[in-house]
C-alpha cells in the first residue's frame, strides 16, 4: 500500500504550479490559460494520504498513479505536467 507525507504532497503541489484555495479542505486548484483544468484537496488534519485517496487525487488531476508520484517525488516537473495534460488532449 502506498503512502504520501501530506506535506510534501502540499509543498509540491504548490512547486508545480497549483494555487490553494482554503475552505473546508485544501483545494488545489492548476491554472492553465486563465482556465482551472485540474482540481484536487487535501485535508486539514494532515494524516498521511493513504492509497485510496491517492487514487481519487491523481485522477482529479487527470494523470496515471505512476505521474501522480512523479509530480509529489519531483521527477516531473510543471513543464512535464503540462505536456502530459497536452499530449491527454486536455490542454490547447
Amino acid at each position: 500500500m502506498a503512502i504520501i507525507d501530506s506535506k510534501k504532497a502540499r509543498q509540491s503541489l504548490l512547486k508545480k504550479g497549483f494555487r490553494l484555495s482554503d475552505g473546508d479542505h485544501h483545494f488545489y486548484l492548476y491554472y492553465y490559460n486563465g482556465k482551472v483544468v485540474a482540481k484536487t484537496k487535501i485535508s486539514h488534519n494532515d494524516q498521511e494520504i493513504n492509497d485510496w485517496l491517492i487514487s481519487k487525487m491523481h485522477k482529479q488531476c487527470q494523470i496515471s498513479k505512476s505521474d501522480f508520484f512523479d509530480l509529489i517525488n519531483c521527477p516531473l516537473d510543471e513543464e512535464g505536467y503540462i505536456e502530459i495534460l497536452k499530449n491527454k488532449g486536455l490542454l490547447e
